[in-house]
């Protein structure tokens, strides 16, 4: 009898200390998670490797609670059942009883998108069905967490997810071109709007700029400019500036109506390699 109750004490012991175990690597985990959300990366590369870091630190701490609760559930089942009794079958049927069919396929999904790195912590992303996007704030084996520009947080269970848009930037350029009859009237224009823009957090990551002016007829200019907005703020971009342009120059200086794109010149020069026109 002394033997079996001390046998359960060591059980409750390493339980306990599993338990305390979680709670501290946990704790160090998001430590370290924060320290590397607070770093501004000045290169690329480096932004990536971060991102990578990042992503793999919050999806171990992640892990780390449904780890703990499957080893003290096991422990908990050795006290209260027979050690003989307690097998592989039993094991099996223990791991079964506490996951959901639900929670089983989140975890099998959160593997999947993690082992294909669909995506890390940092990223801009819009998922499918929901619609959902904004920056990838936790990803675990569970769920993905984004928040939103305005600040809402969105819990999407990894199964749910079945495709993610990814802007690889972070941040939409896009392309400003004037016909005009006015070259200096247009560049005046152009950069004129990031001064008149919204003020507050609704603005331009990078106001507009001109970046090409070329001569293509007898009094007909043509003027490039180039703008950095937000994605989910598009509008910046679609309608305020083709607004304000089309407001500060009269009908015989804009000899057309502004054009205002977005293009990625990698994906274009792959598709341009791809597409053989007769």
């Amino acid at each position: 009898m002394l033997g079996l109750l001390s046998s359960r004490a060591d059980r409750l012991i390493w339980g306990a200390l599993a338990i305390l175990l979680a709670v501290v690597l946990g704790r160090a985990l998001k430590l370290i998670a924060g320290r590397l959300g607070e770093r501004r990366p000045s290169e690329e590369h480096e932004l990536q490797q971060l991102r990578t870091r990042e992503t793999a630190i919050v999806l171990v701490a992640t892990a780390i609670p449904y780890a703990t609760a499957i080893v003290v559930l096991i422990v908990l089942a050795s006290i209260i059942l027979p050690v003989a009794v307690l097998g592989g079958s039993a094991f099996i049927a223990i791991v079964l009883g506490f996951a959901a069919q639900r929670f089983l396929m989140d975890i099998v999904a959160g593997i999947l998108i993690g082992f294909e790195r669909w995506y890390a912590v940092g990223d801009f992303l819009m998922l499918e069905p929901t619609k959902a996007s904004g920056i990838v704030e936790q990803f675990g084996l569970r769920t993905t967490v984004l928040q939103s520009l305005n600040g809402d947080l969105v819990y999407v269970p990894n199964s749910q997810i079945i495709a993610a848009i990814r802007s690889p930037r972070g941040y939409r350029r896009y392309s400003i071109e004037l016909i005009t009859s006015d070259a200096d009237a247009a560049q005046r224009a152009i950069e004129g709007v990031g001064r008149r823009g919204p003020a507050g957090e609704a603005r331009f990551l990078r106001p507009p700029t001109v970046v090409e002016v070329r001569e293509l007829g007898e009094e007909t200019w043509l003027v490039r400019g180039r703008a950095d907005v937000p994605p989910t703020m598009e509008w910046l971009a679609e309608n305020l500036l083709v607004d304000a342009l089309k407001a500060q120059l009269p009908d015989d200086v804009l000899l057309a109506n502004p054009i205002v794109y977005t293009l990625d010149q990698g994906a274009v020069a792959r598709y341009q390699r791809r597409v053989l026109v007769n």
